[in-house]
Protein backbone atom coordinates (compact mmCIF):
# COMPACT_ATOMS: atom_id res chain seq x y z
CA UNK A 1 0.00 0.00 0.00
CA UNK A 2 2.83 2.41 0.79
CA UNK A 3 3.67 4.78 -2.05
CA UNK A 4 0.56 3.87 -4.02
CA UNK A 5 -2.17 6.47 -4.52
CA UNK A 6 -3.50 7.87 -2.25
CA UNK A 7 -0.90 6.60 0.24
CA UNK A 8 2.21 7.92 -1.51
CA UNK A 9 5.26 8.87 0.50
CA UNK A 10 5.74 12.63 0.87
CA UNK A 11 7.65 14.37 -1.90
CA UNK A 12 11.06 15.89 -1.23
CA UNK A 13 10.04 19.36 -0.16
CA UNK A 14 13.55 20.68 -0.75
CA UNK A 15 12.62 21.04 -4.42
CA UNK A 16 8.97 21.94 -4.12
CA UNK A 17 9.02 25.57 -3.05
CA UNK A 18 7.48 24.61 0.29
CA UNK A 19 8.87 25.80 3.62
CA UNK A 20 10.39 22.61 5.00
CA UNK A 21 10.89 23.95 8.51
CA UNK A 22 7.24 24.92 8.83
CA UNK A 23 6.12 21.50 7.60
CA UNK A 24 8.30 19.87 10.25
CA UNK A 25 6.78 22.12 12.93
CA UNK A 26 3.27 21.12 11.87
CA UNK A 27 4.22 17.44 12.12
CA UNK A 28 5.79 17.95 15.54
CA UNK A 29 2.79 19.89 16.81
CA UNK A 30 0.33 17.20 15.70
CA UNK A 31 2.36 14.47 17.41
CA UNK A 32 2.71 16.65 20.52
CA UNK A 33 -1.07 17.09 20.67
CA UNK A 34 -1.45 13.31 20.71
CA UNK A 35 1.23 12.89 23.35
CA UNK A 36 -0.55 15.48 25.53
CA UNK A 37 -3.72 13.40 25.39
CA UNK A 38 -5.67 15.80 23.17
CA UNK A 39 -6.71 12.74 21.19
CA UNK A 40 -5.87 9.03 21.45
CA UNK A 41 -4.90 8.63 17.79
CA UNK A 42 -5.00 10.35 14.46
CA UNK A 43 -3.87 10.86 10.88
CA UNK A 44 -2.80 13.95 8.97
CA UNK A 45 -2.30 14.06 5.19
CA UNK A 46 -1.62 17.11 3.04
CA UNK A 47 -1.40 17.18 -0.74
CA UNK A 48 -0.43 19.89 -3.20
CA UNK A 49 -0.28 19.74 -6.99
CA UNK A 50 -1.04 16.00 -7.03
CA UNK A 51 1.75 15.20 -4.57
CA UNK A 52 1.77 14.26 -0.90
CA UNK A 53 3.69 16.84 1.13
CA UNK A 54 2.96 15.52 4.63
CA UNK A 55 1.70 12.15 5.90
CA UNK A 56 1.43 11.19 9.54
CA UNK A 57 -0.34 8.61 11.66
CA UNK A 58 0.09 8.19 15.38
CA UNK A 59 -1.46 6.87 18.56
CA UNK A 60 -4.26 4.50 19.43
CA UNK A 61 -7.33 3.72 17.31
CA UNK A 62 -9.10 1.44 19.82
CA UNK A 63 -8.51 0.17 23.35
CA UNK A 64 -7.46 3.50 24.86
CA UNK A 65 -10.08 3.50 27.59
CA UNK A 66 -13.68 2.69 28.47
CA UNK A 67 -14.24 -0.12 25.98
CA UNK A 68 -13.16 -3.72 25.85
CA UNK A 69 -11.55 -3.61 22.42
CA UNK A 70 -8.00 -4.92 22.14
CA UNK A 71 -5.34 -2.29 21.58
CA UNK A 72 -5.23 -1.18 17.94
CA UNK A 73 -2.64 1.31 16.75
CA UNK A 74 -3.43 3.83 14.04
CA UNK A 75 -2.10 3.00 10.59
CA UNK A 76 -2.31 5.05 7.39
CA UNK A 77 -5.35 3.08 6.22
CA UNK A 78 -7.18 2.82 9.55
CA UNK A 79 -10.74 4.01 8.90
CA UNK A 80 -12.17 6.63 11.26
CA UNK A 81 -15.71 7.83 11.73
CA UNK A 82 -15.57 11.36 10.34
CA UNK A 83 -19.26 12.22 10.84
CA UNK A 84 -20.20 15.62 9.34
CA UNK A 85 -17.04 15.70 7.27
CA UNK A 86 -19.20 13.67 4.88
CA UNK A 87 -21.71 16.48 4.30
CA UNK A 88 -19.71 18.02 1.40
CA UNK A 89 -19.45 14.58 -0.22
CA UNK A 90 -23.25 14.39 -0.16
CA UNK A 91 -23.36 17.84 -1.75
CA UNK A 92 -20.91 16.63 -4.39
CA UNK A 93 -23.34 13.83 -5.27
CA UNK A 94 -26.05 16.46 -5.70
CA UNK A 95 -23.68 18.50 -7.89
CA UNK A 96 -22.97 15.38 -9.96
CA UNK A 97 -26.69 14.76 -10.48
CA UNK A 98 -27.22 18.43 -11.30
CA UNK A 99 -24.44 18.27 -13.90
CA UNK A 100 -26.14 15.21 -15.40
CA UNK A 101 -29.45 17.08 -15.62
CA UNK A 102 -31.14 14.81 -13.08
CA UNK A 103 -32.20 17.60 -10.73
CA UNK A 104 -32.40 21.36 -10.26
CA UNK A 105 -31.53 22.52 -6.75
CA UNK A 106 -34.06 25.35 -7.01
CA UNK A 107 -36.86 22.77 -7.18
CA UNK A 108 -38.93 22.25 -4.06
CA UNK A 109 -38.30 19.07 -2.14
CA UNK A 110 -42.05 18.34 -2.26
CA UNK A 111 -42.01 18.28 -6.07
CA UNK A 112 -39.66 15.28 -5.94
CA UNK A 113 -41.01 13.86 -2.68
CA UNK A 114 -44.75 14.69 -2.53
CA UNK A 115 -45.07 13.19 0.95
CA UNK A 116 -42.81 16.00 2.20
CA UNK A 117 -45.53 18.59 1.60
CA UNK A 118 -47.61 20.02 4.43
CA UNK A 119 -46.73 21.29 7.90
CA UNK A 120 -45.25 24.45 6.36
CA UNK A 121 -42.70 22.60 4.20
CA UNK A 122 -44.18 23.10 0.72
CA UNK A 123 -41.80 25.88 -0.35
CA UNK A 124 -38.59 24.35 1.02
CA UNK A 125 -36.16 23.80 -1.87
CA UNK A 126 -33.19 21.49 -2.33
CA UNK A 127 -31.06 24.63 -2.17
CA UNK A 128 -32.54 25.40 1.27
CA UNK A 129 -31.40 21.98 2.48
CA UNK A 130 -27.89 22.41 1.06
CA UNK A 131 -27.54 25.79 2.79
CA UNK A 132 -29.17 24.72 6.09
CA UNK A 133 -32.13 27.04 5.66
CA UNK A 134 -34.92 24.45 5.75
CA UNK A 135 -35.56 24.97 9.48
CA UNK A 136 -35.93 21.25 10.24
CA UNK A 137 -34.30 20.10 13.49
CA UNK A 138 -35.06 16.68 15.02
CA UNK A 139 -33.24 17.11 18.31
CA UNK A 140 -35.29 14.31 19.93
CA UNK A 141 -33.57 11.67 17.77
CA UNK A 142 -30.38 11.99 19.80
CA UNK A 143 -32.22 10.23 22.64
CA UNK A 144 -33.24 7.31 20.39
CA UNK A 145 -30.06 6.47 18.51
CA UNK A 146 -31.14 2.89 17.81
CA UNK A 147 -33.62 4.20 15.24
CA UNK A 148 -30.83 5.80 13.16
CA UNK A 149 -30.18 2.58 11.26
CA UNK A 150 -33.80 2.37 10.11
CA UNK A 151 -33.99 4.87 7.25
CA UNK A 152 -37.69 4.33 6.71
CA UNK A 153 -38.58 4.97 10.36
CA UNK A 154 -36.37 8.08 10.49
CA UNK A 155 -37.97 9.44 7.31
CA UNK A 156 -41.46 8.87 8.67
CA UNK A 157 -40.49 10.61 11.89
CA UNK A 158 -39.25 13.62 9.93
CA UNK A 159 -42.45 13.74 7.86
CA UNK A 160 -44.57 13.88 11.04
CA UNK A 161 -42.48 16.63 12.67
CA UNK A 162 -43.13 20.30 11.82
CA UNK A 163 -40.09 22.48 11.07
CA UNK A 164 -38.51 24.04 14.16
CA UNK A 165 -37.92 27.35 12.35
CA UNK A 166 -39.51 29.11 9.38
CA UNK A 167 -38.04 28.39 5.95
CA UNK A 168 -35.02 30.64 5.37
CA UNK A 169 -33.80 30.54 8.97
CA UNK A 170 -30.07 29.85 9.00
CA UNK A 171 -29.97 26.87 11.37
CA UNK A 172 -27.47 24.04 10.90
CA UNK A 173 -29.15 20.63 10.49
CA UNK A 174 -26.90 17.92 11.99
CA UNK A 175 -28.71 14.86 10.64
CA UNK A 176 -31.77 16.18 8.83
CA UNK A 177 -29.60 17.45 5.97
CA UNK A 178 -28.60 13.88 5.18
CA UNK A 179 -32.03 12.34 5.69
CA UNK A 180 -33.61 14.63 3.09
CA UNK A 181 -30.78 14.48 0.53
CA UNK A 182 -30.68 10.68 0.72
CA UNK A 183 -34.42 10.42 0.09
CA UNK A 184 -34.12 12.80 -2.87
CA UNK A 185 -31.36 10.74 -4.46
CA UNK A 186 -33.23 7.48 -3.86
CA UNK A 187 -36.35 8.85 -5.53
CA UNK A 188 -34.48 10.32 -8.51
CA UNK A 189 -32.01 7.51 -9.20
CA UNK A 190 -33.32 4.40 -7.44
CA UNK A 191 -30.06 4.20 -5.48
CA UNK A 192 -29.06 5.50 -2.06
CA UNK A 193 -26.71 8.45 -1.82
CA UNK A 194 -24.12 6.05 -0.37
CA UNK A 195 -24.27 3.79 -3.42
CA UNK A 196 -24.23 6.73 -5.83
CA UNK A 197 -21.19 8.23 -4.10
CA UNK A 198 -19.34 4.92 -4.22
CA UNK A 199 -20.12 4.01 -7.82
CA UNK A 200 -19.93 7.42 -9.50
CA UNK A 201 -17.27 9.17 -7.43
CA UNK A 202 -15.15 6.97 -5.16
CA UNK A 203 -14.55 4.17 -7.69
CA UNK A 204 -13.66 6.44 -10.66
CA UNK A 205 -11.31 8.38 -8.36
CA UNK A 206 -9.57 5.22 -7.16
CA UNK A 207 -10.51 5.94 -3.53
CA UNK A 208 -11.24 2.66 -1.77
CA UNK A 209 -11.39 3.78 1.86
CA UNK A 210 -13.99 6.53 1.88
CA UNK A 211 -17.67 5.66 2.08
CA UNK A 212 -20.94 6.32 3.83
CA UNK A 213 -21.07 3.48 6.33
CA UNK A 214 -18.49 0.78 6.92
CA UNK A 215 -18.11 -0.42 3.34
CA UNK A 216 -16.15 -3.67 3.43
CA UNK A 217 -14.85 -3.02 6.96
CA UNK A 218 -15.95 -4.66 10.17
CA UNK A 219 -16.95 -2.42 13.06
CA UNK A 220 -13.95 -3.47 15.16
CA UNK A 221 -11.58 -2.27 12.42
CA UNK A 222 -12.87 1.27 12.85
CA UNK A 223 -11.19 3.75 15.19
CA UNK A 224 -13.28 4.24 18.34
CA UNK A 225 -14.74 7.73 18.85
CA UNK A 226 -13.89 8.93 22.38
CA UNK A 227 -15.50 11.63 24.50
CA UNK A 228 -12.85 13.50 26.53
CA UNK A 229 -14.84 16.55 27.53
CA UNK A 230 -17.23 17.63 30.25
CA UNK A 231 -20.17 15.37 31.16
CA UNK A 232 -22.62 17.87 29.65
CA UNK A 233 -22.08 19.79 26.42
CA UNK A 234 -24.92 21.48 24.55
CA UNK A 235 -24.81 22.24 20.83
CA UNK A 236 -27.63 22.49 18.28
CA UNK A 237 -30.01 22.15 21.22
CA UNK A 238 -28.65 18.70 22.09
CA UNK A 239 -26.46 17.39 24.90
CA UNK A 240 -23.90 15.67 22.71
CA UNK A 241 -21.86 14.48 25.71
CA UNK A 242 -24.70 12.29 26.98
CA UNK A 243 -23.66 8.65 26.31
CA UNK A 244 -21.45 9.98 23.51
CA UNK A 245 -19.37 6.84 23.04
CA UNK A 246 -22.34 4.52 23.28
CA UNK A 247 -24.24 6.44 20.62
CA UNK A 248 -21.47 7.38 18.22
CA UNK A 249 -19.87 3.95 18.05
CA UNK A 250 -23.20 2.16 17.63
CA UNK A 251 -23.58 0.04 14.47
CA UNK A 252 -26.80 1.95 13.73
CA UNK A 253 -24.77 5.08 12.96
CA UNK A 254 -22.96 3.35 10.14
CA UNK A 255 -25.72 1.09 8.85
CA UNK A 256 -27.86 4.19 8.30
CA UNK A 257 -25.69 5.40 5.44
CA UNK A 258 -26.90 8.89 6.37
CA UNK A 259 -24.52 11.24 4.56
CA UNK A 260 -24.77 13.77 7.38
CA UNK A 261 -23.01 11.59 9.95
CA UNK A 262 -22.11 8.07 8.78
CA UNK A 263 -18.99 8.61 6.66
CA UNK A 264 -15.89 6.54 7.42
CA UNK A 265 -12.54 7.31 5.81
CA UNK A 266 -8.84 7.71 6.33
CA UNK A 267 -6.99 11.00 5.91
CA UNK A 268 -5.27 9.91 2.69
CA UNK A 269 -8.58 9.28 0.92
CA UNK A 270 -10.17 12.48 2.24
CA UNK A 271 -7.24 14.65 1.17
CA UNK A 272 -7.26 13.05 -2.28
CA UNK A 273 -10.99 13.70 -2.65
CA UNK A 274 -10.48 17.39 -1.90
CA UNK A 275 -7.64 17.45 -4.38
CA UNK A 276 -10.14 16.26 -7.00
CA UNK A 277 -12.43 19.15 -6.10
CA UNK A 278 -9.60 21.70 -6.08
CA UNK A 279 -8.60 20.40 -9.53
CA UNK A 280 -12.03 21.37 -10.85
CA UNK A 281 -13.71 17.95 -10.88
CA UNK A 282 -11.09 16.14 -12.98
CA UNK A 283 -9.78 12.67 -12.21
CA UNK A 284 -6.07 11.91 -12.26
CA UNK A 285 -6.37 10.67 -15.85
CA UNK A 286 -8.05 13.92 -16.93
CA UNK A 287 -11.67 12.74 -17.04
CA UNK A 288 -14.09 15.55 -16.19
CA UNK A 289 -16.55 13.98 -13.73
CA UNK A 290 -18.28 17.21 -12.72
CA UNK A 291 -18.39 20.55 -14.48
CA UNK A 292 -15.73 22.87 -13.07
CA UNK A 293 -18.03 25.88 -12.87
CA UNK A 294 -20.57 23.83 -10.93
CA UNK A 295 -17.95 22.90 -8.33
CA UNK A 296 -16.94 26.56 -8.10
CA UNK A 297 -20.57 27.49 -7.44
CA UNK A 298 -20.94 24.88 -4.70
CA UNK A 299 -17.75 26.10 -3.03
CA UNK A 300 -18.65 29.81 -3.28
CA UNK A 301 -20.43 31.62 -0.48
CA UNK A 302 -24.20 31.36 -0.62
CA UNK A 303 -24.98 32.45 2.94
CA UNK A 304 -23.05 33.85 5.88
CA UNK A 305 -24.06 35.05 9.31
CA UNK A 306 -25.20 33.95 12.72
CA UNK A 307 -26.33 30.34 12.75
CA UNK A 308 -29.28 29.86 15.07
CA UNK A 309 -28.73 26.22 16.02
CA UNK A 310 -24.95 26.09 16.61
CA UNK A 311 -24.88 29.70 17.85
CA UNK A 312 -21.85 30.91 15.94
CA UNK A 313 -21.09 32.75 12.70
CA UNK A 314 -20.76 30.49 9.66
CA UNK A 315 -20.10 30.97 5.97
CA UNK A 316 -21.51 28.28 3.67
CA UNK A 317 -21.60 27.31 0.03
CA UNK A 318 -23.77 24.37 -0.98
CA UNK A 319 -22.92 21.74 1.63
CA UNK A 320 -19.45 23.19 2.23
CA UNK A 321 -18.27 25.40 5.07
CA UNK A 322 -16.10 28.22 3.78
CA UNK A 323 -13.24 30.26 5.12
CA UNK A 324 -13.44 33.97 5.86
CA UNK A 325 -11.19 37.02 6.09
CA UNK A 326 -11.36 36.69 9.88
CA UNK A 327 -10.61 33.58 12.01
CA UNK A 328 -12.26 30.39 10.74
CA UNK A 329 -11.62 26.66 10.92
CA UNK A 330 -9.18 27.14 8.03
CA UNK A 331 -6.88 29.75 9.53
CA UNK A 332 -6.45 32.81 11.69
CA UNK A 333 -7.08 35.10 8.73
CA UNK A 334 -7.33 35.20 4.95
CA UNK A 335 -8.97 31.80 4.41
CA UNK A 336 -11.73 33.03 2.08
CA UNK A 337 -10.66 30.67 -0.71
CA UNK A 338 -10.85 27.57 1.51
CA UNK A 339 -13.75 25.12 1.51
CA UNK A 340 -14.37 21.98 3.54
CA UNK A 341 -16.12 20.76 6.67
CA UNK A 342 -15.41 19.59 10.22
CA UNK A 343 -16.66 16.31 11.62
CA UNK A 344 -17.87 16.20 15.22
CA UNK A 345 -15.07 17.77 17.32
CA UNK A 346 -12.33 15.58 15.95
CA UNK A 347 -11.83 15.74 12.19
CA UNK A 348 -11.65 18.23 9.34
CA UNK A 349 -10.92 18.13 5.61
CA UNK A 350 -10.61 21.01 3.17
CA UNK A 351 -8.95 22.46 0.10
CA UNK A 352 -7.55 25.92 -0.59
CA UNK A 353 -7.92 27.37 -4.08
CA UNK A 354 -5.17 29.94 -3.37
CA UNK A 355 -2.37 27.50 -2.53
CA UNK A 356 -3.65 24.31 -4.18
CA UNK A 357 -3.41 22.61 -0.78
CA UNK A 358 -5.81 19.81 0.14
CA UNK A 359 -5.63 18.46 3.66
CA UNK A 360 -7.33 16.07 6.07
CA UNK A 361 -6.84 15.86 9.82
CA UNK A 362 -8.63 12.94 11.46
CA UNK A 363 -8.58 12.11 15.16
CA UNK A 364 -10.76 10.16 17.56
CA UNK A 365 -10.76 12.63 20.47
CA UNK A 366 -13.81 14.86 21.08
CA UNK A 367 -14.10 17.58 23.75
CA UNK A 368 -15.75 20.75 22.53
CA UNK A 369 -15.93 23.15 19.62
CA UNK A 370 -13.40 25.52 21.20
CA UNK A 371 -10.91 22.69 21.88
CA UNK A 372 -11.36 21.50 18.30
CA UNK A 373 -10.83 25.00 16.92
CA UNK A 374 -7.62 25.62 18.84
CA UNK A 375 -6.22 22.22 17.93
CA UNK A 376 -6.95 22.44 14.23
CA UNK A 377 -6.41 26.08 13.29
CA UNK A 378 -2.68 26.35 14.17
CA UNK A 379 -1.96 23.23 12.10
CA UNK A 380 -3.99 24.38 9.11
CA UNK A 381 -2.84 27.99 9.20
CA UNK A 382 0.81 26.92 9.30
CA UNK A 383 0.35 24.46 6.42
CA UNK A 384 -1.31 27.09 4.26
CA UNK A 385 1.48 29.54 5.10
CA UNK A 386 4.13 26.97 4.23
CA UNK A 387 2.58 26.47 0.79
Amino acid sequence: MDNQFPYEDPMDVNFSGINRRTIQKVAARFIHQQQQGKFPGGQLVARQHDKVILKLNCGIARGWHSNSSPLLEVEASTPFAVYSTGKPMAATVIALLESQGTLDIHTTVAKVLPEFSGLGRDKITIEDVLTHRAGIILSDLIHNHKIWGNNGAVWQHLLKTPPRYPRGTFAYMPGEYGIILDQLVRRLTGESIATTFHQQLAVPLGLNNIQFGLGTHQLDELAWAYWLGKPRYMIAEMDVADRFEEKNNDPAVFSAGNPAFSMTADAANLAAFYEFLANGGKTRDGTQLIDMQLIKRYTTRQIAGWNKSVKTHLSLGYGFMLGTATPSFFGWWGSSLCFGHPGMFSSLAFADYKTGLSMAIITNGNRSMSDFFFRMVPLIHAMRKAC
